[in-house]
């Protein structure tokens, strides 16, 4: 009698655990995977969607070396961090 309340208690939990994840799963796919990526884009106080700032097609390096020690925003940088010789190669 015990045994079969603890089965049907663990049934309806696992049965509730298999509900909630299909839920989980169906949000994310339509938050994150789905091709209408308007409903992403909130409007920001005054009901207007915001939309992307646009950028100068010329490129923004000078082209010059860095060198360090390097200040940033006030911020002294004492050392390059990056290890390859090309900083768009992947670790």
């Amino acid at each position: 009698m015990v045994m079969d309340v603890v089965l049907i208690t663990l049934g309806l939990m696992g049965l509730g655990a298999v509900v909630i994840s299909t839920y989980v799963f169906t949000v994310a796919a339509r938050t994150y995977v789905s091709e209408d990526h308007q409903h992403l884009r909130r409007p920001p106080g005054n009901g207007q969607l915001s939309e992307r700032v646009t950028r100068s097609p010329i490129d923004r390096r000078s082209g010059r070396p860095v060198t360090f020690p390097l200040t940033v925003n006030s911020i002294l940088i004492a050392n390059d961090r990056r290890s390859l010789p090309d900083r768009r190669m992947s670790n």
